[in-house]
């Protein structure tokens, strides 16, 4: 509604007075009608600027903060400058091996020149709402003095370590897919397969969020496991490295919620194992506010961005829609070999059920295979993900290579195999209309509603 209602400040008081009787009148409905006013009040905001942004495609050089990771992207890297001069950030674009001088790293003082360029439409949104002014494309790069050594740029070191080892364990085309799924590095990923994963509605499988995280946290949990360590302390170890990792692809939002919502998982078990707390007394959605409560505080802007909503909401989904399915009589009913199976399909159409508004929205169409694809392709993810990391553990032995190949043959290769059939099938992209959002926003409240009349709630 941001994006369609005329902006306006009236709109954040009404969300305040809204919210106010809400909580006195313990109203469900009136605070859901605060949040709308809230969401309208901040689609009209725009982030200050340093400088008239008239003036700036009159820019043909910055000098600089690197204030990013430098991501690949083909034949360049992409980075966030803070100019000096004008207290604005940039997206700049520097191509690959300019005057034989190395990427720029986080905290390094540069100096590029090139031309601005103003994005367009989505773009322009997705750059505006992160305070970024515009994208900069460097013809040539000189690093005038490089940056103290800061945590950023001890990650950046690591995460580039990591992507040589890839390098030399997976030959050939097997090494973008393991790149995207373990790093989030989808710089080297052909844009006819990302294409073809969004058709087949999976392209959530190569955008890093708590589905990878889960994977890599199960599988540690699971190997602490066979040391006979308590659960307790499995958690503290575990949360060093979630930690790590989240800071190492970048603290993307959809990781950070996952990051926040495992530590106070761990939190609570380690209470609970001392006796502090009741074991029935955690709460999933109060893990998943917190998480938006401390992101939205971190960055405000990421209430309109799409990881944001697409992350949160397929999370919600899965936390309200599994306990309808797990105390269901149909699966009591199957077989202990199907019922992980219906278990995974069960949580995939909730995911999907409640990002379809947001998905359509954003892209103008629905990938209704995207819901039985996930059956298939999520634990094959998980083996690609944890071969991956195996032989990571093993790149500095000559036999990775070999493994390489092998796992690029026979697992990787049918797996991209598949996700191109997918897209192929007929009526993989069904398209909807401009404000499909608005209305699959509206029949969710009247489910709601309805819910809540037929349980026999006082919903207002």
């Amino acid at each position: 509604m941001g994006a369609v209602a005329p902006a306006s400040a009236w709109w954040l008081p009404a969300a305040f007075m809204t919210a106010a009787f809400a909580a006195w009148r313990r109203s469900s409905l009136l605070m859901w009608v605060a949040f709308f006013f809230a969401g309208i009040a901040l689609g009209g905001r725009t982030p200050p600027s340093g400088a008239p942004s008239a003036q700036f495609h009159l820019l043909r050089e910055l000098r600089g903060t690197v204030a990013s990771m430098p991501e690949e992207h083909g034949k360049s890297y992409g980075l966030v400058l803070v100019a000096a001069n004008l207290e604005t950030k940039f997206l700049v674009y520097v191509p690959k091996g300019t005057n034989g001088v190395t990427v720029p790293q986080p905290g390094d003082q540069v100096h590029v020149w090139g031309e601005f360029e103003s994005p367009k439409g989505g773009w322009a949104e997705y750059l505006r709402l992160r305070g970024i002014a515009g994208v900069f494309w460097a013809e040539g790069v000189e690093v005038m003095e490089e940056g103290k050594l800061t945590s950023l740029k001890l990650l950046y070191g690591l995460r580039e370590t990591l992507r040589g080892a890839i390098g030399r364990a997976f030959p050939g085309e097997a090494r973008p897919l393991v790149e995207a799924l373990l790093l989030g590095a989808r710089g080297g990923l052909d844009r006819d397969l990302k294409e073809e994963f969004r058709r087949a509605g999976v392209a959530h499988l190569l955008a890093l969020s708590g589905l990878h995280l889960g994977i890599i946290a199960y599988g540690l949990w699971r190997l602490l496991g066979l040391f006979r360590i308590r659960p307790g302390h499995r958690y503290l170890l575990l949360f060093s490295v979630v930690g790590l990792y989240v800071g190492l692809v970048g603290g993307r939002i959809s990781l950070v919620r996952a990051g926040i919502m495992f530590g106070f998982l761990g939190l609570f078990w380690v209470l609970w194992e001392r006796g502090l707390l009741l074991r029935d007394w955690h709460d999933p959605l109060q893990g998943l506010s917190a998480a938006a409560i401390v992101v939205l505080s971190l960055w405000p802007w990421s209430a309109l961005d799409l990881g944001f909503q697409l992350s949160f909401s397929a999370t919600a989904g899965i936390i309200l829609g599994w306990p309808l399915w797990r105390g269901s009589p149909w699966r009591a009913k199957l077989p202990r070999f199907l019922r992980s199976a219906a278990d995974l399909l069960w949580v995939s159409l909730c995911a999907q059920g409640a990002t379809a508004g947001f998905v359509g929205s954003a892209f103008g169409y629905i990938s209704p295979y995207g819901i039985v694809a996930n059956l298939l392709l999520i634990p094959w993810t998980g083996l690609i993900i944890w071969a991956g990391l195996l032989l990571l553990a093993l790149s500095p032995l000559g036999i990775a290579p070999l493994l390489g190949e092998i796992a690029g043959k026979y697992l990787i290769a049918p797996y991209l195999g598949a996700v191109e059939w997918l897209a192929e099938l007929p009526g993989a992209q069904l398209p909807v209309g401009r404000y499909f959002g608005l209305w699959y926003a509206f029949a969710a409240l009247g489910v709601i509603v309805l819910r809540s009349c037929r349980e026999g709630r006082e919903f207002v």
